[in-house]
């Protein structure tokens, strides 16, 4: 019986570990296209941000996530994004793909619609979303694996939901926050899913002992 449990165990730890590695490798390659982009930019006519309310904005809500304003907003947007990528693949991976989609393309279009009239880049709204979607599934289902990714988001990520508020006029804060709404309205949906995913395990050791002990002592005294 340890023989097939020790088997198990290992086929599951050589499963996580190509998984994790699977994890990495799409998140180098997800975080290696605005990179490029931005290297590439002067010959890329078409990138362009998201305009609120007009027909030339639109085009942002697929080029928005790729456009960066110098170095420092693309390192900043792609430093966050390796690390909330590989937890999100590894930890999420039936809705993985999924969440990624609509954090890249949902956030742009409640930008389009709502926010002030200028030009707005960068991929922010996705770091958002990301970060947001992690930390609130540990906070909706206290499920133990979830709950320390929600603590590792704060940990890590806690200074920026300050960028949800408009603080700064030049930060496009319209931005933050779609994204940060929809990592919300993501937890919240996913949640029966996830539940199923990461059961809550209970324990009731000290009662056995409990009930272990009173056996005992009415052994004792019948005796």
């Amino acid at each position: 019986m340890d023989n097939y449990q020790q088997h198990d165990d290992k086929q599951m730890l050589n499963h996580d570990k190509s998984w994790f590695r699977f994890s990495l490798y799409m998140a180098f390659l997800l975080c290696l296209l605005p990179f490029l982009t931005f290297v590439f930019e002067d010959n890329l006519p078409w990138l362009t941000g998201v305009y609120p309310l007009t027909v030339a904005g639109l085009r942002g809500l697929l080029t928005a996530p790729l456009v960066h304003s110098d170095w420092v907003h693309l390192g900043g947007n792609v430093s966050a994004l390796f690390i909330l990528f590989i937890v999100i693949f590894n930890n999420y991976r039936p809705m993985a793909l999924t969440v990624l989609v609509l954090s890249y393309v949902i956030p742009s279009a409640w930008l389009w619609l709502f926010a002030r009239p200028a030009w707005h880049i960068g991929a922010s709204g996705i770091v958002y979303a990301l970060a947001s979607f992690v930390f609130f599934t540990g906070v909706l289902l206290s499920q133990t694996r979830l709950v320390a990714l929600s603590l590792f988001v704060v940990f890590m990520y806690g200074s920026i939901f300050w960028g949800i508020f408009p603080i700064d006029p030049e930060v496009s804060w319209e931005g933050h926050l779609s994204g940060f709404i929809l990592g919300l309205v993501l937890a919240v949906y996913y949640r029966k899913d996830l539940r199923i995913m990461y059961p809550v395990k209970k324990y009731f050791e000290d009662e056995t002992l409990d009930d272990d002990n009173n056996v005992e002592e009415d052994g004792d005294e019948s005796q």
